[in-house]
This record gives structure tokens, sequence and C-alpha cells, in this order.
């Protein structure tokens, strides 16, 4: 079994509860007008990695993590590597999983009924340029936020939505190869207002990324 992706990282401390490993998927069918994940769209197979690989990569993480959180892309255009990793994360692992998905929750739990009952979060619904991101994990506010599990439940329900939370959004910083990374759900304006600022000071951004990712070169 392969698995396309794009990036792993530990820690993420954005996308969900506590510290967290965040898996990008690689390939999007989905596409959102808006959406600057460009980077996370084409699938190819220089992209495909074993299933085997990501778990040997993920182990150190997991026996540190609170959690994992599973974007991309489209997680759910390839529905059998996902059921396959979150499968296999879940032997021996007390977090929570949640993943992201820009098609609708009837088509999911339609098609993808098995996937469902691996996860303990579900944030659903394509994002929507011109609606208001004022909810938490969501870029857009017709996103839906789905409690699958107990865990998911204690930790992502109303009162830990509420106490749990920042007022205000952040974003992780990671370094990678000489490159400078951003992970979290960007207010808006915020990419635009952090590259005029990095550009003042003689920084050049090589491309933004939602859910996520600005990579910047100095």
């Amino acid at each position: 079994m392969k698995v396309l992706l794009n990036k792993l990282h530990f820690p993420v401390t954005t996308l969900g509860f506590g510290r967290r490993v965040g898996i990008w998927f690689q390939g999007c069918s989905i596409r959102c007008p808006g959406c600057i994940s460009h980077d996370t769209w084409e699938a190819g197979a220089e992209h495909e990695i074993p299933l085997e690989d990501v778990m040997a990569a993920l182990a150190p993480w997991l026996a540190h993590a609170d959690g994992v959180t599973i974007s991309g892309g489209e997680p759910f255009d390839q529905p059998e590597a996902l059921f396959e990793l979150v499968g296999a994360i879940r032997r021996g692992f007390a977090g929570d999983v949640l993943a992201y998905s820009g098609h609708s929750f009837d088509r999911l739990e339609e098609e993808h009924s098995g996937i469902l009952g691996r996860l303990d979060v579900l944030i659903s619904e394509p994002y929507r340029l011109r609606e208001a991101q004022t909810r938490w994990l969501r870029g857009s506010d017709n996103q839906r936020l789905h409690l699958l599990s107990a865990l998911g439940r204690e930790r992502y329900g109303d009162r830990a939505d509420a106490q749990a939370w920042p007022r205000q959004r952040r974003l992780d910083l990671m370094e990678q190869n000489g490159e400078l990374w951003l992970a979290g759900i960007p207010a808006p304006g915020m990419l635009g207002q952090l590259e005029g600022a990095l550009a003042a000071r003689g920084h050049r951004v090589a491309q933004t990324s939602q859910q996520a990712v600005l990579p910047v070169r100095a």
C-alpha cells in the first residue's frame, strides 16, 4: 500500500487539541475557488510513499503526541490508503485522530463510513472564499465539525471549545531544509500581512499554501 503525501510534521499545535502529528495528503479533486493550497493539488508518483515507511517516520512522534491531524490535499481522494493509515495509527495510540475533507458529510457517510468509524473528529464541507471565517479549526464558517467518538466529544465539545482554544488565531512556525513553514488556519488577510512584513525585511516568499503552509526563503 502506498500513499500520496505532501508532508509530515511534529509538533503542530494549531490544528487540534494539544501537540499533534500533522499529515498532509497530496492530490485534490475538489479544488475550491480561493484555496491557496495549490501545492497539494496535483497528484504524482514522486509523492508516493509506502505505508510502512510513513509509519516508521511517525512512530517516534506518536509516542509523544496528543493527536494526529490529517489534511491535504483531499485525504478522502485516497480512501483505501486513508483507511489503512488511520488503522495503523490506531494500533497502540491513545490520542485523537482528526481529519479534514472538502466533501459533504452526507457523501462521506454514504461512501466512506468505514473511515469515519476510525476517526474521532471530522471537519467536512468545501472551503468557501466569501464565507465568514470566525469558527475555530475551520477555514470558512460553512464547514462542519463532527464529533465521532467519546474522546472527540471530550476534547472538541462546546465546553472544551470555549476553554481550550485561544481567542486569537495562531500559526505554528517550523523550519525544514532551510525554509520556514507556517502551519495553522490563517485569519483573513494574515498571510498577506506576513508576506509584506517579510518582504520589507528582505525575505522572499516562495509560495503560500492554505491550512496551512507558507514557505519562506531568506
